[in-house]
């Protein structure tokens, strides 16, 4: 849990202060959001213990946008600002997209250097693997090796783990081969 709250309180913090426009607010709800994942009889049952967190703070917002929406309705000043939110996890999404672009980009400088390499060529402009092989002169083999490893680097990162977990994961811990 400490872990979890270290790694993703600012981004937690940051959604809610987008959702809910106050930082009293995001402050208090992100506080409950952490209760309520405490409270769970095994949170070891919950896999993704980060989705989890931000579904439940994302119910949360939700729910204290309708009371302020409800006080607003039944006091007479209720205002369009809350127009806005005809779907209430569309900024969730855009926040946890750019969280995950983030990461992803700190994996691709994380990769060792010929497998960054091969797998920017192949996802970024789209080369084939055996385009790849033929300017790098190595074998199309070892390009399907570095994109298919830099893929599952990504995902373990993208996952949570740390890099030196997910690069031992995928057997690279000593790999500078270059072929």
């Amino acid at each position: 849990m400490d872990q979890l709250f270290r790694e993703h309180n600012q981004g937690l913090l940051r959604f809610l202060r987008i959702k809910l426009r106050d930082e009293g607010d995001a402050r208090e709800v992100a506080q409950e959001a952490y209760v309520r994942l405490l409270q769970l009889d095994n949170t070891a049952a919950v896999s993704f213990l980060r989705a989890y967190l931000f579904r439940i703070a994302a119910n949360l917002a939700f729910d204290r946008l309708s009371a302020r929406r409800r006080i607003r309705v039944e006091s007479g000043t209720d205002h369009a600002e809350f127009e806005q939110f005809t779907d209430p996890f569309d900024v969730e999404r855009a926040v946890l997209a750019e969280e995950e672009l983030e990461l992803f980009l700190a994996c691709m400088e994380e990769l060792p250097p010929k497998c960054r390499e091969v797998f920017a060529m192949h996802r970024l402009r789209k080369l084939s693997s055996a385009q790849i092989a033929a300017q790098l002169q190595i074998s199309d083999r070892m390009v399907r090796k570095h994109i298919a490893r830099a893929l599952i680097y990504c995902r373990y990162r993208l996952d949570g783990l740390s890099p030196q977990e997910a690069m031992s994961r995928i057997g690279q811990d000593k790999e500078k081969t270059d072929e």
